[in-house]
């Protein structure tokens, strides 16, 4: 039961997560020496996480695009050796590091999680060896417990982060009403009581200097509630989407679940509005005409690496809603959703689910 409790709780983190993993590889596997490189946004490789290394030419050291057995990983998708890593004439930009390090065979797996490329998982041997399918379809699956730690730790991260604001901008709102009233209290009553006091010029220049000062500090309360209420762009629309959840099954006492099923990009602003937009559209619609009993409300990276938000109902499907809502006149709301969306690179599509309802996709590039 520890050690479950403690893998689980690697898992939430993602630095542990792959050292747990590459840990347990020299004994599982028989290699000298195994290391990691995570994949950033332009394609690099930066490599790290190494175990039973002799030096440290493998921390920190960047891989480009293309360039190296990991380079050729990443642009291929497909597994890569070789058996003496400083001979061979193809990889020889980093023949230097891999001969102060002492490796000479070498292979390297993809870290693949559904359609996203996460990094390299390398083992290295210090003579030269070759490495068949036993060998290249292990590092495979623990190439596959890394990538599925990186992401359950991405979205631990991101749901905490999206927490914090959450909590920041509940106790914005509570400053403002209570805090903030009672400056705007205390400046009305301070100015009134110094037109009171038309014969008392230096108690009336003291009650203005108090006046003036309490002005300020509303001011200064302003700014504070702003910056506390303005989530960073990297969990800005979960915050609102999360928030537009919460008003629609408080409104309608429909459940809603809400889902981050990975780290989405940062978005331009634009672009996150008309996906807040179309949601909280596509929500309208459930509530005015789904007969829905649960709603599922999700957001991932798209394969094309922007995001998509897609609202999942289980009623009467979208048939019956055009229906009804062409008797009605109304629909509008959808489509000014599909509009919106358009003129930031979007789009919006709607179908019918396997559970009979509808669903509603929202897709815009990042």
């Amino acid at each position: 039961m520890d050690e479950d409790y403690a893998r689980v709780l690697s898992m939430l983190d993602r630095r542990a997560a792959f050292r747990s993993v590459l840990s347990r590889l020299p004994s599982e596997l028989g290699v000298d020496v195994a290391w990691l490189g995570e994949l950033d946004e332009d394609g690099n490789v930066t490599l790290g996480h190494a175990v039973q290394a002799r030096t440290d030419v493998l921390f920190g050291l960047v891989v480009p695009p293309g360039v190296g057995l990991g380079g050729q990983v990443v642009r291929t998708r497909q597994p890569q050796w070789v058996s003496n890593y400083p001979a061979a004439n193809q990889l020889r930009p980093f023949s230097i590091q891999a001969d102060r390090e002492g490796i000479k065979g070498m292979v390297a797996v993809p870290l693949v999680h559904g359609s996203r490329c996460l990094g390299v998982l390398y083992a290295g041997h210090r003579v030269e060896a070759n490495y068949g399918d036993l060998t290249v379809h292990a590092l495979e699956a623990a190439a596959a417990r890394a990538a599925a730690a990186a992401i359950v730790a991405e979205r631990a991260r991101h749901s905490a982060e999206v927490a914090v604001h959450e909590e920041r901008r509940r106790l914005a709102l509570q400053l403002h009403d209570t805090v903030g009233a009672m400056l705007f209290t205390i400046g009305a009553g301070v100015r009134r009581l110094g037109d009171e006091l038309s014969d008392a010029p230096d108690l009336r220049d003291r009650l203005a200097t108090i006046e003036r000062q309490t002005s300020e500090a509303g001011s200064v309360l302003r700014e504070s509630l702003q910056a506390l209420h303005a989530p960073p762009d990297s969990v800005a629309l979960s915050v609102a989407l999360r928030a537009d959840c919460r008003a629609f099954e408080e409104r309608t006492g429909i459940p809603v679940r809400f889902v981050v099923l990975d780290d989405p990009p940062a978005l331009h602003a634009s672009r996150a509005a008309a996906l807040a937009a179309a949601v909280r559209e596509a929500l309208l619609n459930v509530e005015k005409h789904a007969e829905a009993s649960s709603v599922l409300v999700s957001v991932f990276r798209s394969p094309s690496g922007g995001v998509t938000v897609t609202v999942y109902d289980d009623g009467i499907g979208p048939d019956a809603i055009s229906k009804a809502t062409s008797k009605e006149g109304s629909g509008l709301g959808i489509g000014g959703a599909t509009d919106r969306l358009g003129r930031v690179g979007g789009q919006l599509v709607i179908g019918k689910n396997d559970d009979g309802g509808t669903t509603v996709k929202a897709t815009v590039p990042g």
